[in-house]
C-alpha cells in the first residue's frame, strides 16, 4: 500500500510537473521579456483590470484588433451605428484641435462591452478636449502614467462579434508636427460577456499614426493687363500653399468673361465654355491642362492665348478655373476657382479734334465771310485709316460756305494736319453763342471708330471807323478841327472817345511857333502869348527881353508841342449813324496855307466790352483866309491894358479927377467963409468968376 502510494504520488508530481509547472517554466522565460519591454501596461492591465495583458495577436486572440485610423470631423464617439466609417480629413501641422478615429473590430466570440482605451501621441501632438481633465485622467492614473503623452477614448455600447466600433481621441496637432505616418501603441481596456470570474482584459495594439497633411489650392491671373483687340498670352497660376501634394491634377477653363457667372460644369468638368455669351473674351488656346503632381508649397503655371473684343476696353474679364486633385487621404476633390484680368481701354482721345491754335472761344463776325480752322492729331500708336471729319453748324443762322467734309486716306502716329473752311453768320446772331459738331470717323486696328467735338463761338459785329469832312473852324476865337466820325460796321462801338495823336500838323504847328519865338527875341517888343504842346503840361508865365533892345517880353511857353483839348467823350457809335466833334488847337493860325496830314486816336469797345483803339489818319486844309482873318491878332485884355494910348487916357482922366477934387475944395473953402461973417458976398463971386474966365 506504502509503494502503491508512493508511486501514485510520484506518478501524480510527474503529472502535474509536466502538465502545470513545466508550462508556467516556459511561460516564465518568455514572459519576462515581454513584461519588461510592456511593463507599463502590464501594471496597468494588471491593476485597472486585473488581467493579463494581451500582446500576441494570433488565431487564437480574442479580443479587438485595429483596422484602420485616420482624422475625422466628429468631436464624439457613437455608439448607434458601428459599421460605417466616417469621412476621412485633411490635417496638417498647426492644425489646432482635432478628432483622430481609431476604427476597431470585435475579434472574438463573446460580445464586448465598455471599451476604454489610451492613445499613446507622438511629439508635435498634445491631447485636448476629455484626455487633458485632470479629474477624468485621475481615474485612469496608471494608464496616464504608462503612456508618455496618452489620450483617452472610451466607447460604451455593446459590439457584436465581427463587429467593427470606432473610438474617437481629441487631440491638439501643434506647429511643431511633422506630416507622415508613426508608430505608436494604444492600450485598449475591455469586457467580455458571459466570462466567469473576468472583470476586465486588456491589449496592448500597434495602431498606425497618420498625419496626412491638407492640400490647400489657390488660383491667381499671372498676367492682369491685356490690350484691346490684340491675341494676348495670359498666365494663370495655380498655388497649393498647404502640407501634403496635390497629385493628379488637372485644371479646366470653364468659364471665361461673363463675370454674372458662366454656363461652365460645375462637378464633372466636361462641359467648357470657350468665350463668354457676349464674346467680349475669346479663348484662342487650350482650356484643360494635365498638370500632375504640385507639391506642397510649390505652384504650377498654366498659359493660353485670347483676345478681347474691342467692347471689351476698359473692362474686367473674369476666368473661373476647375481643379481636379487627389488629397493627402487619395481621395479625389473638385475646387473652383475665379480669377479675372484687365482689359486696358483704349488710348483716350487717340484722334484728337481742336480749334487751330488751341482757341477755346473763337469769334466770328456776322456778316463778313470768315475762315475757321482746326487741327486733326493722331495721338495713338497705330495708324489710322480712311479718316472722314465732318463739320455740321447747329444754328440755321449759320452756313459752311466752304468744305464740310474732309476726307484722309492715312494718319499716321504723331502726324497732325490743319482743316479749313469758310462760314458765315447772319447778323440776327450778333452778340449770342454758337456751336459746330466735328465729327471723325476712322478704322484703328481693323475696328471702326469715332470721335466727336463740339466746337463753340460766339458772333459778333465789326466796327468800321471812318472821318469825314476834316475842316478848320473858328469857336470863341480859337481855332479848331472838326468832322465827322462814322461806324460803317454792323454793330454799336460802346464808349467810345477821340483825341489828337502826334501827326504832321502838330509838328508844323511846333516848328512854326518856335521859329516865332525866335524872332520875338531877337527883336524884341512885347507881346503876350501861351503856346501849349499836347502831353507837355498848362502855359508858362514868363518875362523875357531882346538883348540890346530895351522893352519888354510878356510870352509864356508850356512846351515844345502844339496842345489841343482834351480827351473828348462821343459815347456810342451805332452803324451807319455819323457822329460830329470839334478839337481846338492853338497856333494853327501860324501855318502857311496847304494840306496838312492830322491823325486822330479813338477808343471804343464791342460787345464783350473789350477795348479797342484805333489810329484814324485824314487831311486838312488850312486856308489864305484863316490865314488873313487870323494874321492881326485880336490883343488880350492884357494887351489893351499895357497899350501906350490906354496908359495916355489912363493918365488923363486921373488928372482931371484930380482938378476937379481940388476945385471942389476950394469952393468948399470960400463957402466957409462967407459962413463965418463975410458980408461981401457979391465980392466974393466976382473973384471966384474972374478966376474961372481967366
Amino acid at each position: 500500500m506504502s509503494i502503491t502510494k508512493t508511486y501514485f504520488a510520484k506518478f501524480f508530481t510527474r503529472k502535474l510537473a509536466i502538465k502545470f509547472v513545466i508550462p508556467i517554466f516556459v511561460v516564465m522565460l518568455f514572459v519576462p521579456s515581454t513584461i519588461s519591454s510592456f511593463n507599463a501596461y502590464g501594471q496597468v492591465g494588471a491593476r485597472d483590470c486585473f488581467a493579463p495583458l494581451t500582446t500576441i495577436l494570433d488565431s487564437s486572440y480574442q479580443g479587438p484588433v485595429v483596422v484602420d485610423s485616420y482624422w475625422v470631423d466628429q468631436g464624439t464617439s457613437t455608439t448607434s451605428d458601428t459599421t460605417s466609417n466616417p469621412i476621412k480629413k485633411e490635417i496638417g501641422p498647426g492644425e489646432g484641435a482635432s478628432v483622430f478615429a481609431v476604427v476597431l473590430n470585435n475579434r472574438g466570440a463573446l460580445p464586448l462591452q465598455s471599451v476604454t482605451a489610451f492613445l499613446n501621441l507622438p511629439s508635435g501632438f498634445k491631447p485636448t478636449g476629455e484626455s487633458a481633465n485632470p479629474q477624468l485622467l485621475e481615474k485612469f492614473s496608471q494608464a496616464a502614467q504608462a503612456a508618455n503623452n496618452p489620450a483617452v477614448g472610451n466607447y460604451y455600447g455593446t459590439v457584436q462579434p465581427g463587429t467593427s466600433f470606432t473610438v474617437y481621441f481629441n487631440i491638439n496637432v501643434l506647429p511643431t508636427a511633422k506630416t507622415g505616418t508613426f508608430s505608436t501603441t494604444l492600450v485598449a481596456n475591455y469586457n467580455q460577456q458571459g466570462v466567469v470570474g473576468q472583470s476586465c482584459t486588456s491589449a496592448l495594439l500597434n495602431v498606425p499614426f497618420v498625419l496626412p497633411g491638407k492640400v490647400i489650392l489657390d488660383a491667381s491671373a499671372g498676367t492682369t493687363d491685356i490690350p484691346p483687340q490684340t491675341k494676348s498670352d495670359i498666365s494663370i497660376i495655380i498655388e497649393n500653399k498647404g502640407s501634403a501634394d496635390a497629385t493628379g491634377v488637372i485644371a479646366t477653363i470653364v468659364n471665361l468673361g461673363n463675370t454674372k457667372g458662366g454656363t461652365g460644369s460645375t462637378g464633372s468638368g466636361n462641359s467648357v465654355v470657350l468665350s463668354s455669351s457676349t464674346t467680349q473674351l475669346v479663348n484662342l488656346g487650350a482650356n484643360t491642362f494635365n498638370i500632375g503632381t504640385i507639391h506642397a508649397k510649390s505652384k504650377s503655371v498654366i498659359s493660353t492665348t485670347v483676345y478681347p473684343s474691342s467692347s471689351a476696353s476698359g473692362s474686367t474679364q473674369e476666368i473661373q478655373i476647375q481643379v481636379s486633385y487627389q488629397n493627402g487621404w487619395g481621395k479625389l476633390s473638385n475646387v473652383f476657382f475665379n480669377t479675372g484680368l484687365v482689359v486696358a481701354p483704349n488710348p483716350p482721345q487717340s484722334i484728337t479734334l481742336s480749334y487751330l491754335g488751341n482757341e477755346t472761344t473763337p469769334l466770328i463776325t456776322a456778316g463778313n465771310l470768315g475762315t475757321g480752322s482746326f487741327a486733326v492729331s493722331n495721338n495713338s500708336n497705330d495708324t489710322m485709316s480712311n479718316v472722314i471729319i465732318s463739320l455740321v453748324p447747329q444754328s440755321t443762322s449759320v452756313s459752311i460756305v466752304g468744305t464740310s467734309t474732309w476726307t484722309i486716306q492715312n494718319l499716321q502716329p504723331g502726324e497732325r494736319q490743319v482743316l479749313s473752311t469758310k462760314v458765315f453768320a447772319a447778323n440776327s446772331l450778333i452778340n449770342t453763342p454758337t456751336s459746330f459738331t466735328l465729327t471723325a470717323n476712322y478704322v484703328s486696328r481693323g475696328q471702326s471708330q469715332s470721335n466727336s467735338l463740339t466746337l463753340g463761338a460766339f458772333v459778333v459785329g465789326s466796327i468800321k471807323l471812318q472821318l469825314y469832312d476834316l475842316s478848320v473852324s473858328s469857336s470863341g476865337g480859337t481855332p479848331g478841327i472838326t468832322g465827322n466820325l462814322l461806324n460803317q460796321g454792323s454793330t454799336t462801338g460802346l464808349f467810345t472817345t477821340i483825341q489828337l495823336a502826334p501827326s504832321p500838323l502838330l509838328d508844323a504847328i511846333r516848328t512854326a511857333r518856335i521859329a516865332n519865338f525866335t524872332s520875338d527875341q531877337t527883336q524884341g517888343g512885347q507881346g503876350f502869348q501861351g503856346q501849349n504842346a499836347p502831353g507837355q503840361g498848362g502855359s508858362g508865365f514868363q518875362g523875357q527881353n531882346a538883348p540890346g533892345q530895351g522893352g519888354s517880353g510878356f510870352q509864356g511857353q508850356g512846351g515844345n508841342r502844339p496842345r489841343g483839348s482834351t480827351q473828348q467823350f462821343i459815347g456810342d457809335l451805332t452803324p451807319d449813324s455819323p457822329i460830329p466833334f470839334s478839337i481846338p488847337i492853338r497856333g494853327i493860325s501860324s501855318l502857311q496855307p496847304g494840306m496838312y496830314p492830322i491823325a486822330f486816336k479813338v477808343t471804343y469797345a464791342d460787345d464783350l466790352k473789350n477795348s479797342h483803339t484805333v489810329i484814324l489818319n485824314g487831311t486838312v486844309n488850312i486856308g489864305r483866309n484863316l490865314q488873313s482873318t487870323n494874321s492881326v491878332s485880336q490883343p488880350s485884355i492884357f494887351d489893351q491894358i499895357l497899350s501906350p494910348s490906354i496908359i495916355g487916357a489912363i493918365i488923363a482922366i486921373v488928372a482931371v479927377a484930380i482938378f476937379l477934387t481940388r476945385r471942389k475944395r476950394s469952393k468948399n473953402k470960400k463957402l466957409k467963409l462967407v459962413a463965418q461973417g463975410d458980408n461981401d458976398i457979391v465980392s466974393i463971386f466976382d473973384s471966384v468968376k474972374k478966376k474961372d474966365e481967366s
